[in-house]
Formats: C-alpha cells, structure tokens, sequence
C-alpha cells in the first residue's frame, strides 16, 4: 500500500492526514530525547480532527469547562474513527490518542499537519489549534512519505505570551507547572496564586482565543461534537450526586477523566474568583473525611476567604 492510498482512506474520517516513515519520528526522537523505543510498525499516519470554538458563559448555578471538552469525550470519538478506518483492512496496527508514550505534537510537525506554535500546540493553516491529534501505527511498509505542504509559523507575534496569566508561557520556552490547564487537572496543594488565577471548571482557553491564528477558525463541526447539553456543569451536582451518580449524568464527557473531586476542587476556585458566597454551607459539607487532603486544603482556604467576603 501507498502512503497516498493509505492517507485516501484515513481522509475519509478525518480532517488532515500526514504519512510518514517511524523511523523518521524515531530518529527525531532521538535527538531530541523523546520516547521512540516499542514502534512495533514501520509506518505512522498522523491525523487531526478539527473541533469547533464556542464560548458558554457560566452561571451563578453551573458552570463551564474548556471548550474543547464540549460534545462526545474526543478520545473515543478519535479511536472509533481510526478502528472504522482500521479494522476492515485486516492490517495490523497500533493507535495512540494523548494517554500513550509517544510525542503527538513533534510526529504533527515532522508529518506537517501543522507547526508548532508559541502557545505550545500544534498550529494548522486551516483550523488553526482547533485540531485533535492521534498517532496510527501501521504494519504496512512505505517507500514514500505523504508529508504536508504547510510554511508558516508565528513569526514575532507574543500575543499567547503576553496574555498568560501566570507567565507560563515565556520567550523560548514553557513552564508546564504554571500553566492552568495543567495544574487545575493535578490532585495537589495548590498556592493561593494558583487558585486565585483559575477561572474555569477545567482546563484553559487563553492561550488560543488570543492566537491570531485561530481568527475565522474553529467553524466545523463534526456529529460526534455536537452540543449535547451536558456542557454546564450544576454546581449542586458536583456537591450532591455520588461519583457514580455523577459520572453517570455527564458520561461521554472528556472532562471527567480526572474525575468528580478535581472538578468539584477548580468550582470552588472559581467561587472564590466570582466572590459567590451562597455555596458556604455545601463547602462545610463536602470536607468529610473521605475527601483527599489536596481537596480539603483548597476548600479550607477558600471557606475562610469566602467567609470574610461575606
């Protein structure tokens, strides 16, 4: 089989498809001290599906995760797409979407599905960051790689630099532990300065909503990431139902893969940034001695600040 061929049938489920050889992200790898090692195939079709931007505002009684969370959780939306292109060709292969030990981005700019960005994440000409990737490894050899034609980059522009709040972002580089969409997904202490610059239920959009990069992007829409009205999260849920109840109620959704007590963690957060003192009594409930010790310092903190508000 050709890579063109191959790409032919991948473009049929996804958005942009590149070709190329594992030895090529082996070798990269390699330089650059990333895993290469257990590349069971020879050959590695990088794919990105598009997702669309859509800002929900929240409320005073739900409130709102990253965009990128909104429709079907994209892991098993991604994975379902590459076994319906997969599975009828009696080929062997091995697939990877975010949770695997292989370098989505660096395979995305060797494939030039797109460049990478200041911001951190891989920048495509037509759907700017808007884009999830995954990694197919193929047992098929190639002779030619099918990689993108795309020349861009971000040139001067620091717009995303300027604009992070806790200067994660930086001229060169990034520090991960700063970054909100990292640190309001880890079950850990975390500083005052920390909770005091979350403002969302999970995750973080910043950095994409200023690239200049994504104007006039983030316009398609796949089924699978139709709205599916479990986008807003209800505060009272998050204090009331059980995890399995909870789960349950917002199954099929990408933010609960860290599960009810990380998101019940960012509301107060966010709780705290809106001054909303109303929730005081369900913050007093919810420290029993089931709860982890990194729950229990957060809510502690902001109970006695939102106490002083009030």
């Amino acid at each position: 089989m050709t890579s063109k061929a191959l790409r032919a049938l991948f473009l049929e489920k996804f958005d942009v498809v590149g070709v190329i050889k594992s030895k090529t992200y082996i070798e990269e790898a390699k330089k650059m001290n990333k895993h290469y090692q257990d590349i069971l195939y020879p050959t590695m079709v990088v794919l990105g599906l598009s997702y669309p931007k859509r800002i929900i505002k929240p409320t005073k009684t739900h409130l709102v995760p990253s965009f990128y969370t909104f429709g079907s959780d994209y892991h098993t939306v991604l994975k379902n797409r590459i076994k319906n292109v997969m599975d009828p060709l009696n080929i062997k292969y091995s697939l990877g979407v975010d949770n695997h030990p292989y370098d989505e981005r660096l395979a995305a700019v060797l494939a030039k599905v797109g460049y990478f960005g200041k911001n951190q994440l891989i920048i495509n000409k037509t759907y700017g960051t808007y884009m999830f990737l995954g990694v197919v490894f193929v047992d098929v050899e190639i002779e030619e790689e099918f990689i993108l034609d795309i020349d861009d980059d971000c040139g001067t522009c620091r717009k995303c630099i300027s604009a992070c709040p806790t200067n994660a972002l930086f001229d060169g580089g990034y520090d991960m532990h700063k970054c909100i969409s990292f640190y309001n997904q880890e079950k850990k202490d975390l500083t005052e300065e920390e909770m005091e610059a979350n403002y969302q239920l999970f995750g973080c959009d910043i950095c994409q909503l200023v690239c200049p990069k994504n104007i006039n992007k983030g316009q398609k829409v796949h089924q699978e990431f139709e709205l599916s009205g479990k986008e807003m999260v209800s505060i009272m849920d998050l204090f009331e139902l059980s995890n399995k109840d909870f789960s349950k109620k917002y199954d099929y959704m990408s933010y609960l893969w860290k599960g009810k007590t990380i998101l019940l963690r960012n509301a107060l957060m966010v709780m705290l940034r809106q001054k909303e003192t109303s929730y005081i009594e369900y913050i007093e409930e919810s420290m029993d001695d089931l709860k982890p010790l990194w729950y229990l310092s957060t809510a502690s903190i902001v109970l006695k600040r939102l106490k002083e508000i009030k």
